[in-house]
């Protein structure tokens, strides 16, 4: 079981810790990006091969978008 000294250092690290650089964009995009696979994986089995790849690297535009903004702290 920790001690109280170990308990409350790591709740102190927590609150020190920088916010995260815009949660709803970050939130929309990674929406966006969800919605294309399933959409893309889906048109790809079941209509057009060529329209799901598409659908799929137009969601990943998205989500490379998102990926920046978190690496960079945008």
């Amino acid at each position: 079981m920790e001690d109280i000294e170990q308990i409350h250092s790591r709740h102190q690290l927590r609150q020190h810790q920088k916010p995260i650089p815009h949660p709803r964009l970050r939130l929309v995009l990674n929406v966006i990006f969800m919605v294309c696979a399933v959409v893309g994986v889906s048109w790809y089995f079941i209509s057009d091969h060529q329209t799901g790849t598409i659908i799929v690297l137009t969601g990943m535009v998205f989500k490379f978008v998102e990926l920046v903004i978190r690496i960079f702290k945008l």
